[in-house]
């Protein structure tokens, strides 16, 4: 499905070109309104491509009802593993053709990453381009995120990771957005989530996309943390605004992913968590990081069990068991970041 860019004052230089990739997982519910968002920006991408991973809910047929070019996966395949699979869809950036056939020269080409539970404003992609356009440092833009229901609901202006690996975003429980943190427009970020993150795809393809160890959360922290051990800056840009319904962090989605450890998020998000620090913090950390995750996972544990949540309880300890009986994944992780440093 190609989108014609409109023109407008938003719009970026016509070099950039987009290529949007929307990755769906029985997202039927919410599919409709992103379709819509999508066909609505201002500034469209130049080309979307949908990839759905084995939805039995009508996901599929609702895409390609929408003329959307589609391209399927296994049922278990992770976020990254579906980015990835898109990106081997498109043409090579020097092959890239207009609609006449006739070889077109861009400045850069971008992939706008897209969940089919988000809902981007009608001038978001258009206001990504034009943070990027002239800041050639920057690999990694994105939107800031809000609410699917509560659109005043503020839930990102980019994330970090506390001491203990938990995502962390700076912002108070139910924090209203009252342009409070915008700033001139752009915050500078240790990462961005993957809904809505525009990045660069020479980047994309220079670091090896996302790790396939972490086919579900804190793959976007991993990536933005990558990306500036590559030497690109990742940034926020809190005039492009998206609208996030967080199916899957909210449980309100089954956990399908190979590896889901059990379908229990929050047992998969805490071992992703450890993953993360371990892969790429320097070797002279690791002692303290480990110290760290053990201390941390018991005391969380001891939380929930008085709260008489013993499922997450049994979750933390079991993340961290899970974590090390693969240190051989843990290895490989820090070979690979090793050299795109």
């Amino acid at each position: 499905m190609s989108i014609a860019p409109d023109a407008t004052g938003l719009n970026a230089p016509t070099q950039q070109r987009v290529s949007a990739i929307l990755v769906t997982h029985n997202g039927a519910r919410w599919l409709p309104e992103v379709v819509a968002a999508l066909s609505s920006q201002e500034r469209g991408p130049d080309y979307l491509i949908a990839v759905d991973t084995g939805s039995t809910d009508g996901s599929a047929e609702l895409l390609q009802n929408s003329r959307i070019d589609l391209i399927t996966a296994a049922h278990d395949s992770g976020f990254g593993a579906a980015v990835a699979l898109a990106v081997e869809q498109l043409p090579p950036q020097h092959e890239l053709l207009s609609e006449s056939g006739e070889r077109q020269e861009h400045e850069s080409e971008w992939l706008w990453l897209i969940h089919d539970d988000c809902a981007p404003a009608p001038d978001a992609l258009a206001q990504l381009l034009a943070a990027v356009a002239d800041r050639p440092n920057v690999g990694v833009a994105g939107p800031k995120i809000l609410g699917w229901h509560d659109r005043n609901h503020l839930l990102e202006i980019g994330v970090t990771l506390a001491h203990n690996g938990a995502r962390w975003t700076g912002l108070e429980r139910n924090e209203r957005d009252q342009g409070q943190h915008d700033g001139d427009g752009t915050i500078p970020v240790l990462a961005v989530s993957t809904a809505g993150a525009l990045i660069r795809r020479d980047l994309f393809e220079e670091i090896g996309g996302f790790d396939r160890n972490l086919p579900l959360f804190r793959d976007d922290v991993d990536f933005g943390m990558r990306a500036r051990m590559a030497g690109y800056a990742v940034i926020c840009v809190t005039a492009a605004k998206l609208f996030h319904a967080e199916a899957a962090a909210t449980e309100r989605r089954a956990i399908d992913v190979a590896g889901g450890a059990l379908h229990r998020p929050h047992l998969l998000d805490r071992r992703h968590a450890a993953f993360v620090l371990l892969a790429n913090l320097p070797l002279w950390t690791l002692p303290w990081i480990i110290v760290r995750i053990f201390a941390s996972s018991i005391i969380r544990a001891l939380g929930y069990l008085l709260a008489k949540l013993p499922g997450y309880a049994l979750d933390e300890i079991a993340a961290v068991a899970l974590l090390f009986t693969r240190l051989d994944r843990l290895r490989i992780a820090r070979r690979s970041r090793r050299k795109k440093r």
